[in-house]
């Protein structure tokens, strides 16, 4: 059942207008009210009060390389040595060997002490002070041989016992080499001295610091040059080397090793530069 809308009072065809207009208001609103919830969800109308458009903004990346550097002084030496003898009998090779070893573990027995005493006078000549004593690197024993004319001919047997010996402090290093060749005589080789650093690893660690901070600070002057500030490290990598120092090889056949007896062999310890590098990758952004 229909219901008429009456205006009392009113004329039949002034109602019938005001009934027009009245539909015709509904149908507009009916139109508009799609379209408007349309502008809400696509998010192309205007922004309300207290909303504030935000835009995305470009980050940048910077690579840098920090360097630094700490000096160490040397507290310690490594000998190595060889005990190597030719006979024609493998037998007598061996024995041979064996009695220069055992002349050469004999000395440092008597003359190196594991510990430093506590009653230790430092302004003694150093002492031989080797916490791990002599030790055995490796033993060889072989036939050698020589091509002649009549073709290969024995020249006998090759016993050789590679040693090393560890001191603490560098101040005996010279009268470690002068010790060992003089106890093992003619049968010894002296390959080489390489002095040691026992706090390496501290050292090392404090010169990545010191590279850190010092990539954290170009990179900084940079992006502050450049009107950027710095957001976040982005990937760090490490790296440490060092340049370890050696006393020239000579061997008990040299001269220089055959006066050993009479003249004591001059040994300088020193320091080396640990030098540690850090690859920094920061990102960056425009300041406001």
């Amino acid at each position: 059942m229909r219901e008429a809308i009456r205006v009392p009072g009113a004329p039949r065809a002034v109602r019938v207008v005001l009934v027009a207009l009245f539909v015709a208001a509904v149908l507009s609103a009916a139109a508009l009210l799609p379209s408007a919830r349309a502008q809400d969800g696509d998010g192309s109308g205007s922004t309300m009060p207290g909303e504030v458009e935000s835009e995305q903004v470009k980050l940048t990346e910077l690579a840098v390389e920090g360097v630094g550097t700490r000096s160490v002084s040397y507290d310690g030496a490594i000998g190595r040595f060889t005990v190597s003898v030719l006979r024609d009998s493998l037998i007598t090779a061996v024995s041979d060997g064996n009695k220069s070893v055992q002349a050469i573990a004999g000395e440092v027995a008597k003359n190196c002490t594991e510990t430093e005493p506590e009653t230790a006078d430092h302004t003694a000549p150093p002492t031989c002070i080797s916490p791990s004593g002599l030790q055995t690197v490796g033993i060889r024993i072989e036939e050698e041989f020589d091509w002649t004319e009549q073709g290969r001919v024995s020249r006998g047997f090759r016993y050789e016992n590679r040693l090393s010996i560890a001191i603490r402090g560098t101040g005996f290093a010279g009268g470690l080499v002068d010790m060992v060749i003089t106890s093992g005589g003619d049968n010894v080789r002296f390959d080489g001295l390489d002095f040691t650093v026992s706090r390496r690893a501290e050292f090392e660690r404090l010169a990545l610091l010191d590279a850190i901070d010092d990539a954290q600070a170009t990179a900084q002057a940079i992006a502050a040059h450049m009107g950027y500030e710095i957001v976040r490290i982005v990937r760090i990598t490490p790296s440490t080397g060092f340049d370890p120092y050696a006393v020239e090889r000579f061997s008990a056949d040299d001269s220089a090793a055959a006066e050993s007896a009479s003249v004591p062999t001059p040994v300088f310890g020193g320091s080396e530069v640990v030098t540690s590098r850090v690859s920094m990758l920061f990102e960056l952004r425009p300041k406001p």
